[in-house]
């Protein structure tokens, strides 16, 4: 999985191009998504910009079923 952040002022539309796309994206705080590279493409081709992220610096929440 890829992370991408994107800014906010595109943040929705960016947002709605990967909703639409068919594929799963997970959602995660601050306009960071897990997507995957057909989600990098469509991006890029749509012109929406984004910055990737080391997998090892975005925070996954917690399980609220964890205990």
């Amino acid at each position: 999985m890829i992370y991408v952040q994107i800014p906010e002022k595109h943040d929705a539309k960016g947002f709605l191009l990967l909703a639409k796309s068919g594929a799963p994206v997970s959602c995660l705080p601050r306009n960071i998504y897990g997507v995957t590279p057909e989600h990098v493409k469509i991006l890029k081709r749509k012109r929406i910009p984004f910055k990737k992220l080391p997998a090892k610096s975005v925070r996954l929440p917690k399980s609220s079923l964890a205990a």
